[in-house]
């Protein structure tokens, strides 16, 4: 039993040491590690007198965080004053648009909208949010309204 154990070990030793020795996987490693760091650098910035790069430092981990959900690859991320722009690639249509309505949903307090394209079998995306302005007066919405789902 003790030996059967200790192949088994050594079998899967072998697997990780082999999967180590892949440069697509030490590609994908390094990227992950890129982005841990700088989730870490962010997460350090909790100065009182800094709200305002603390909310969108908190917009960027939440939108980083998703994008490795939904197996996203983003190719621009932008936020200032208020506004997020976004530019990606998903493994499918459905997977572009599950990202897309999850920010939606989850960015309270912002209105997003997005729209996605493929060409020959590449899906990407762009994705527009802003600030909610609270108006007073019942005036009608003249902003185009994206086909990715309801920017509530």
């Amino acid at each position: 039993m003790c030996w059967t154990s200790y192949d088994i070990y050594d079998q899967q030793k072998i697997e990780y040491l082999n999967l180590r020795a892949n440069n697509q996987y030490r590609v994908v490693e390094g990227k992950y590690s890129e982005l841990i760091a700088i989730k870490h650098k962010i997460l350090k910035n909790t100065s009182d007198s800094n709200k305002v790069n603390i909310y969108q430092n908190s917009i960027v981990l939440y939108i980083l965080d998703t994008a490795i959900e939904q197996h996203i690859s983003l190719q621009r991320l932008s936020i200032k004053n208020g506004h997020v722009s976004i530019d990606g690639i998903g493994v499918s249509d459905d997977a572009c648009r599950k990202f897309i309505a999850i920010l939606q949903q989850r960015l309270s307090g912002m209105e997003c909208h997005g729209t996605v394209k493929a060409d020959k079998g590449i899906y990407t995306f762009h994705m527009d949010g802003s600030k909610r302005e609270h108006h007073s007066t019942n005036q009608q919405d003249t902003n185009d309204r994206s086909p990715v789902g309801d920017s509530n």
